[in-house]
């Protein structure tokens, strides 16, 4: 009887304690609540969120949250997946080119207000609009990415060509022509010969990687600049401007030249094999642990008229369906913060971010030396990359397609209206 009574009591208290968190929690302004995140599997991506949302509870302990993670090739598959049902995650980390497609369709709750004007100049140029649609913001942005180019210092110091300065990149007719010579000199000195550029998959793909070249060669603002309408439906009378066209012709004269491969060469910079690279700030980490021997720097990406180098990357959104609002704002906010930026970095490696005020806060997170040389490109030449609610399937005609058509030896304009006309079809089918 004695035992049964006691166990009675323990359960009251217990009940108690729950009864009485949750009343405290109500008398403080907040309830109970619960929320799911989805997260793709990529590297220091879910241990990142993890922590985030750890520190956030620490704060609030009266919020659940659940971290889902998918493989990243069947994320966006997942996605469609989730939002077609009435059980959604509340808030999703996604890339900031797929924003306009999601909120083009309904998916993301708009979160302007977590924004105001007045904190929008603490992001990178062309962060705020990467994940805007029709005038409102639809996700946080956090992370970005930047290109530049690799070179060997030992190829460039035979032929006595010194890089570009950060401040002050080369014209791409000023690339071909030192690196011209940096070819001739590798073969003439040590027998080798070497391309003048290489890609991370070859020959060259992808809009972020290729765009620039083509956007580069228009004033900020022109057409051929903005390279897509601002509805982001159309590409006539953007993509195919006669600058736009010289550019795409100086592309594909990287292969008629032989300046470029036209079939893959694995670790073609790593090994000595190229005199310059195209990659991004993992790249350098990369070159560092595999080629260890190799002697290399870092420049600017050329240009023709106007430097560029595309941005974009990590950022949260949160469901249009959520049930939890307010708590998921609240998250998003606080993953956005010092605070949540702190704990992300702790656990996953710090990275390049889109406020350009926090690396001033905390330069501990920013001492890296290729990390700073990225960290000065992207706040000096970012731009987003061309922004529609079509975003996959531009990616795929005219950032994967139509270059590696230029580079196969197709003619070049009837190639880009093939291409323009196969993505206006589609896309206005939508």
């Amino acid at each position: 009887m004695k035992k049964t009574t006691l166990i009675l009591l323990l359960v009251l208290c217990l009940s108690l304690t729950v009864l009485s968190a949750a009343g405290q929690a109500e008398s403080q302004g907040t309830k109970p609540s619960e929320l799911k995140l989805l997260v793709p599997q990529s590297p220091g991506v879910v241990d990142g969120v993890q922590a985030v949302a750890d520190a956030y509870k620490r704060l609030h302990p009266e919020v659940t949250i659940t971290i889902r993670s998918v493989p990243f090739n069947r994320y966006k598959e997942q996605l469609q997946i989730m939002w077609a049902s009435n059980d959604v995650d509340d808030i999703i980390t996604t890339g900031s080119p797929d924003i306009s497609n999601y909120a083009y369709y309904g998916a993301l709750l708009p979160i302007d207000d977590l924004i105001p004007v007045s904190e929008r100049s603490q992001f990178i140029n062309g962060a705020i609009e990467a994940v805007s649609y029709k005038g409102s913001i639809y996700a946080y942005p956090f992370r970005e990415a930047a290109s530049a180019l690799f070179y060997n210092k030992t190829y460039f110091d035979l032929a006595g060509i010194e890089a570009a300065p950060l401040d002050k990149p080369w014209t791409w007719s000023q690339w071909e022509q030192n690196v011209t010579k940096v070819m001739q000199a590798a073969k003439q000195k040590t027998g080798k010969t070497v391309w003048g550029i290489t890609f991370l998959a070859n020959p060259g793909r992808g809009d972020f990687w290729l765009t620039p070249i083509i956007r580069s060669n228009g004033e900020k603002g022109s057409a051929t600049y903005k390279a897509i309408s601002d509805d982001g439906m159309t590409l006539t009378g953007y993509a195919d401007t006669p600058q736009a066209l010289e550019a795409y012709r100086f592309y594909q004269s990287l292969y008629t030249k032989k300046l470029a491969p036209t079939a893959e060469v694995p670790d073609a910079f790593g090994t000595g094999q190229s005199a310059t690279f195209l990659g991004f700030l993992s790249s350098a980490h990369d070159l560092k642990k595999n080629f260890p021997d190799l002697e290399w720097g870092i420049m600017p990406l050329p240009y023709f008229k106007t430097p560029l180098t595309h941005t974009g990357g990590f950022t949260y959104a949160i469901s249009a369906k959520t049930k939890n609002a307010a708590a998921a704002k609240d998250f998003v906010k606080f993953a956005g913060s010092d605070e949540g930026i702190k704990a992300y970095f702790d656990v996953s490696g710090s990275d390049l971010l889109s406020r350009t005020d926090f690396a001033k806060r905390y330069p501990q997170y920013f001492e890296d030396p290729y990390q700073k040389i990225f960290s000065y490109i992207l706040q000096t030449y970012g731009e987003a990359r061309p922004t529609t609610p079509a975003y996959v399937l531009y990616n795929s005609i005219m950032g994967f397609n139509l270059f590696l058509d230029l580079a196969s030896g197709s003619d070049v304009n009837q190639t880009v209206q093939t291409k323009i006309k196969e993505f206006e079809t589609q896309a206005h089918s939508m």
